[in-house]
């Protein structure tokens, strides 16, 4: 006979029961979701989002979509679409380009060297000045939108394309500055202190130590740029800095609406060839 320490336990089954306990949720967890349904709802108060609203007008919408179709095929619209197309890649790849080249030297500016640490006053402060300069410069350009750049360019050198290109080019400036400055000071750091140990200078550990171990994400950053400067440049159009934009914002106006589908659909096409083509590059870029 077992004796009363020997005798086993019922086994108890490890198949979760239905009607378990339920799974804990920390604090932190649902404060987050506190302040978000709060931030949700009161921001739907002050946009006045309405359902009912939202619902009604999708009879106007439709009627307009159905005036767009069947597309303006014309020759003479067809001509107008091409050209402003071309004007559009025109623009961004040209604020894309002379975007990039101004930030690479705001980054390599605005790059944080870790040699610092450690060394004197006067060089960190030495150091310190144009790395801050850089940031500032970077962060002015890209915190106006580009479409107020436009703006400002259209009233100082009047309408057409080359206002956009330059607004275009201000803002890819102070976005591929932070980017590329990011990238920069991403890199493994073990490169850039060997060739400091060798005796390079600073600017010869950025070039050789720094420069090729972030090349290949600069490249990928400059092509991603020129795609959003496309999408761009077809916006700039409606305060009169040229590309397609300008003849979608005439076409309204003029409730030309077929002209409209067909400028809308080869702005379509466009930005969706240069984006595969451009992820495609990225990808090969990056692997």
């Amino acid at each position: 006979m077992a004796s009363p320490r020997t005798e086993r336990r019922p086994s108890v089954s490890k198949t979760p029961q239905i009607g378990g306990a339920l799974p804990r949720v920390s604090w932190k967890t649902s404060l987050a979701v506190l302040v978000i349904l709060g931030l949700t709802g009161w921001s739907g108060l002050g946009v006045g989002f309405d359902l009912l609203d939202l619902l009604s007008g999708a009879q106007p919408v439709q009627s307009f979509v159905s005036e767009m179709f069947p597309p303006d095929l014309s020759a003479s619209t067809l001509q107008t679409t091409f050209t402003g197309v071309v004007e559009t890649f025109q623009m961004a790849f040209l604020g894309a380009l002379i975007g990039a080249v101004v930030a690479f030297p705001l980054a390599a500016l605005g790059t944080r060297e870790a040699s610092t640490v450690g060394a004197s006053r006067a060089r960190r402060l030495a150091l310190a000045v144009p790395y801050h300069a850089a940031r500032l410069l970077t962060n002015v350009f890209r915190s106006v939108p580009d479409i107020l750049w436009a703006l400002v360019f259209v009233v100082a050198l009047g309408l057409g394309p080359f206002p956009g290109m330059l607004a275009l080019a201000v803002h890819s400036a102070g976005v591929l500055g932070k980017l590329y400055s990011e990238t920069l000071e991403a890199v493994p750091e073990r490169p850039v202190e060997a060739l400091h140990e060798t005796g390079a200078s600073g600017f010869g550990a950025f070039i050789f130590g720094r420069m090729p171990q972030a090349m290949a994400s600069v490249t990928s950053l400059s092509l991603y740029q020129w795609e959003c400067n496309l999408r761009s440049a077809t916006i700039l159009g409606f305060v009169g800095a040229g590309g397609i934009g300008q003849e979608i914002l005439v076409s309204m106006q003029l409730f030309d609406y077929p002209k409209v589908a067909t400028l809308v659909g080869a702005t379509i096409i466009v930005v969706l060839i240069v984006d595969r083509f451009s992820a495609a590059l990225r990808s090969r870029l990056v692997n």
